[in-house]
């Protein structure tokens, strides 16, 4: 393989090393592998001839962010994201109800919420958290707001 071929070749590797960049948990080591291989594309082009050397330039300057964007968007959709929104909250057990249909329930405070506390809500006991001030015992309370196991809740008179 003549100069122009091994330039090529190292500037799709040059490519492929920054995709594994962002994959990969290798602390830079890719970059400088990257940097590297641009750096022997471009050399290799000019041994060739300087005007393939100023192609190998541009090439390497356009295929950095096109690798760059394809990692990225693997990236996004990898499991190492987890690039998924709880709807319906979560919950410290696999086997508790959601939350999310709380929002909008009137109850009872059964301890002081200061801010934190418990309330009665739909016959049911939960951890709350009251909205601004402190709330007393036996107050009635709607829940305004859940976010994952974080139900918030305000004094019902507010409402």
């Amino acid at each position: 393989m003549d100069n122009r071929g091994w330039a090529v070749v190292f500037c799709l590797l040059m490519a492929v090393a920054v995709v594994l960049e962002l994959l990969t948990p290798s602390m830079g080591a890719f970059t400088i592998v990257a940097l590297g291989l641009s750096g022997a594309s471009i050399y290799m082009g000019f041994r060739w001839s300087e005007s393939f050397g100023y192609i190998m330039i541009a090439s390497n300057m356009a295929l950095f962010p096109l690798g760059l964007w394809i990692g990225l968007n693997f990236l996004k959709r990898s499991p190492i994201m987890h690039h998924h929104e709880l709807t319906h909250g979560s919950q410290s057990s696999p086997d508790a109800r959601p939350l999310a249909h709380l929002i909008g329930k009137h109850g009872r405070a059964i301890t002081p919420l200061r801010p934190a506390g418990s309330a009665m809500i739909e016959d049911a006991r939960f951890d709350v958290v009251a909205q601004g001030k402190f709330i007393e015992i036996d107050t009635p309370i709607k829940v305004i707001h859940v976010e994952g196991n974080r139900v918030v809740v305000e004094p019902a008179a507010q409402a």
